[in-house]
């Protein structure tokens, strides 16, 4: 185990450590008191997850349980073990097999789990309604949710058997984290230090990336890619509306993508990037999360920023969008980006096309290669018949 680091008060004459503790040294207990904090602000440890259950154990033969089950906003089931010893003992074993045990449920399942626990914690909300705003759904999609199952473990201390683990799991893309929970004390008072050791937080985006390239490059191996390209609308998180409180359009809403001829995505070179891979006289399918596919078209002009592509007349796309000063006070880095595009057929949100088992990605863009989704989409969206064996990209 690696020798731990300390925290300092700060005072004048010098750097006061604060003293290490055991959570036994305090008489705090694993479910009672760590479990119970936490569930009710899991943010601490699993950021934009909602806790739908506790000592969740609703399958026969087996009296195992996990300690909170929750949601994250892009529909992925979280398993949250949490440990108050100091090597974790062998929590990733546990974690995995619940992960598996859960990795059918379906979303009427889980809203009857989390109506159980809302009426448990004595709270009067309809579960469904809660994780359909949770998200950002207007109606449940079971070609969306629950397609990958995330695991968080919490622990004071994690031994290196269950790291070295837990960095193999990673490799062979399991989204498996470890977040340590450090007690120290300062007279009466106790404080505890959170800190995710992996993956660590600033190389977390960078093993994403290479982890959906191996993704998509598999899965261009294995068919043969149809020569359309999968493009994510990517609306902002607004509950489907087209307009926020101060009147600015949602730069990321396909009501505004269909009328003014583009698709965007930004906030960070991770999304912009992608957009970059379209050039001119690329076919796209513009694919709505939650929903399906809304529209096909063709690409007219490459990626710039909002606020100087231009519009037919005369506008710049963020002057359309109410948007004139989006890119005040952000790097380069972080602005929003558009590809002009011209639909040859849209369709509105309620009649997006889609199919259980359609094929859906979070990725920004992708090549369509899934035979099934393309045969249906080409009868749905009256695209020619036409195929490439052109390799994949690298």
């Amino acid at each position: 185990m690696a020798k731990s680091m300390s925290i300092f008060e700060i005072t004048p004459e010098r750097l006061a450590p604060l003293q290490s503790a055991a959570f036994s040294d305090h008489g705090i207990f694993e479910r009672r008191d760590l479990q119970r904090l936490l569930r009710n602000q899991v943010d601490v440890i699993a950021p934009d997850v909602l806790v739908v259950s506790e000592e969740f154990g609703d399958w026969e033969e087996s009296r195992r349980r996990i300690d909170l089950l929750g949601i994250d906003k892009a529909a992925n089931l979280v398993v949250i073990e949490l440990k108050r010893t100091e090597d974790g003992g062998h929590m990733e074993l546990q974690a995995i097999r619940y992960a598996a045990m859960v990795s059918k449920m379906t979303f009427d399942k889980l809203a009857e789990v989390f109506q159980d626990y809302l009426v448990a914690q004595g709270r009067q909300e309809d579960a469904r309604r809660k994780l359909l705003e949770h998200l950002g759904w207007e109606n449940p999609d079971e070609t969306e949710f629950a397609q990958d199952v995330r695991i968080v473990l919490a622990s004071a201390e994690f031994s290196k058997e269950l790291t070295s683990a837990v960095l193999w799991l990673r490799e062979h893309e399991l989204d498996i984290r470890c977040v340590r929970l450090r007690p120290y004390t300062d007279g009466a008072k106790v404080f505890l230090d959170v800190q995710q050791i992996l993956p660590l937080p600033e190389a977390n985006d960078y093993f994403v990336k290479i982890r959906e390239k191996q993704a998509e490059e598999r899965a261009q191996r294995s068919n043969v890619w149809s020569g359309l390209w999968f493009v994510n609308v990517g609306m902002d998180d607004s509950n489907h509306k087209a307009v926020d409180d101060a009147g600015r359009s949602y730069v990321r809403h396909w009501q505004h993508c269909a009328t003014f001829g583009y698709l965007a995505a930004g906030g960070g070179l991770r999304w912009s990037g992608a957009l970059k891979k379209l050039n001119s006289g690329d076919e796209v399918l513009a694919y709505q999360s939650g929903k399906g596919y809304v529209g096909y078209g063709t690409v007219i002009e490459t990626a710039r920023p909002i606020h100087q592509f231009a519009l037919a007349d005369g506008r710049t796309l963020a002057e359309a969008l109410n948007q004139s000063n989006y890119n005040d006070g952000r790097s380069e880095d972080e602005w929003e980006y558009a590809v002009g595009i011209r639909w040859h057929k849209q369709v509105e949100l309620s009649a997006a096309r889609t199919f259980k088992g359609a094929f859906a990605s979070t990725w920004v863009v992708c090549k369509l290669s899934d035979p099934e989704t393309v045969r249906f989409l080409k009868k749905e969206f009256q695209i020619e018949n036409r195929t490439t064996t052109e390799p994949a990209l690298p």
